[in-house]
């Protein structure tokens, strides 16, 4: 996986999309946390984090941000649930692995990081499906995407050392990048677009 050929498409894909980027991720973050610590939160927060991604990935092929795709997934329930499910799922995978030891806690969480996005995108997959598929989309990846997670370490101690502002600056750089290892992963980059979803 070439990691600079990726984020220099995520870089250029921003250009002149950055600060609505942002706007975007704020949403998301702001509505997160208002509901945070209520079960409404753990609810919207795997649809939200969907629409965030599906903004995303259109992005890429129309190079604009449309807010319309950041709530999209509200529309169909049965793909929302989905989306919840997959979440749900992940989060209990996660934790039992770090119950036992904190490696196979984190290498559930590679292992099944790409299920939400695989959920987002085909909403004909069961719940489980799109869990194997993760699986198997990962499989002798992990250990990559980690390594592409670990090259953002000192954009995040710069955030840290700027008091968090560069951390707007940022943000929307390093969610545009991880949908597009999404899309390298996927072999979606070389589609000229994305699968249609109807949600009317």
């Amino acid at each position: 996986m070439n990691f600079s050929e990726i984020k220099l498409e995520a870089k250029d894909v921003l250009s002149g999309n950055r600060l609505m980027m942002l706007v975007a991720i704020i949403v998301v973050g702001a509505l997160g946390a208002l509901t945070a610590a209520t079960i409404i939160g753990s609810i919207i927060a795997p649809i939200l984090v969907g629409g965030l991604f599906w903004l995303s990935l259109k992005l890429f092929e129309t190079k604009e941000i449309d807010f319309y795709h950041l709530f999209i997934f509200f529309k169909d329930f049965n793909h929302a649930a989905k989306l919840i499910g997959v979440a749900f799922l992940t989060a209990i995978f996660v934790l039992l692995g770090t119950l036992l030891f904190v490696i196979p806690g984190i290498i559930f969480a590679y292992r099944y990081s790409q299920a939400l996005y695989i959920m987002a995108e085909n909403p004909d997959l069961s719940v489980t499906e799109a869990m194997k598929q993760s699986q198997e989309m990962m499989r002798g990846y992990k250990m990559n995407l980690f390594f592409f997670h670990l090259s953002f370490f000192f954009h995040f101690v710069l955030g840290v050392l700027t008091f968090g502002l560069y951390f707007l600056y940022i943000i929307p750089y390093i969610v545009a990048a991880n949908v597009n290892y999404y899309r390298h992963l996927s072999g979606q980059r070389n589609k000229k677009t994305t699968k249609m979803i109807d949600f009317n």
